[in-house]
């Protein structure tokens, strides 16, 4: 007599369980060398399991920004509102970041460093960043006191948001009321 497995077969597993799995693989082999293994492989991969967290700033670093702005959306969508955390390096437009804010029901960590992205519509969209308990806008040269400080009044989750620019180069924030600008220096 054989004896049965204690043992689940990888079509037996979770989808969920599948996706916490497959999100230690490289965006490159998630959607070509996994649909390729099993059926179920290829559902979870669709599914919203393997967007949770998406970590695109070594490849958002070295991409075209026409590529960026054709993934992002398309991550984000099949994410389907589960969104947690995001890393993206070179934001070049307000549209992308909007359509972000939209979709960030669930997020909690926004990590876009060296985006160009207007302090104008940062403000119009802190309210919906109410989730966020880590903000990183490094290196975001149009970031602007008041942004910070919309940020600030809308993000009551926040916890960390690192510091703008290295220690010892200072930072100049435009006053949009008189044009001046004010330096700021961390310590």
């Amino acid at each position: 007599m054989g004896r049965a497995s204690e043992f689940l077969h990888w079509d037996e597993l979770l989808p969920d369980v599948l996706g916490l799995i497959f999100s230690y693989l490289s965006l490159q082999e998630l959607p070509t060398i996994i649909p390729c293994v099993r059926k179920s492989w290829r559902k979870a991969i669709t599914g919203p399991y393997c967007r949770q967290d998406i970590d695109l700033a070594k490849w958002s670093r070295r991409c075209r920004s026409h590529h960026l702005d054709r993934m992002l959306p398309m991550l984000i969508t099949r994410s389907n509102g589960s969104l947690r955390s995001l890393h993206v390096s070179g934001l070049q437009n307000d549209t992308i970041f909007s359509f972000i804010t939209k979709n960030a029901g669930s997020l909690q960590v926004l990590r876009l460093p060296r985006s160009e992205m207007s302090g104008w519509i940062v403000d119009q969209s802190a309210q919906r960043l109410s989730t966020i308990t880590f903000l990183e806008l490094s290196y975001c040269r149009k970031i602007d006191a008041y942004t910070i400080k919309a940020i600030g009044k809308d993000c009551k989750f926040l916890v960390t948001l690192p510091q703008l620019a290295p220690t010892g180069f200072g930072y100049h924030f435009p006053n949009r009321r008189s044009g001046e600008c004010n330096s700021y220096n961390n310590p």
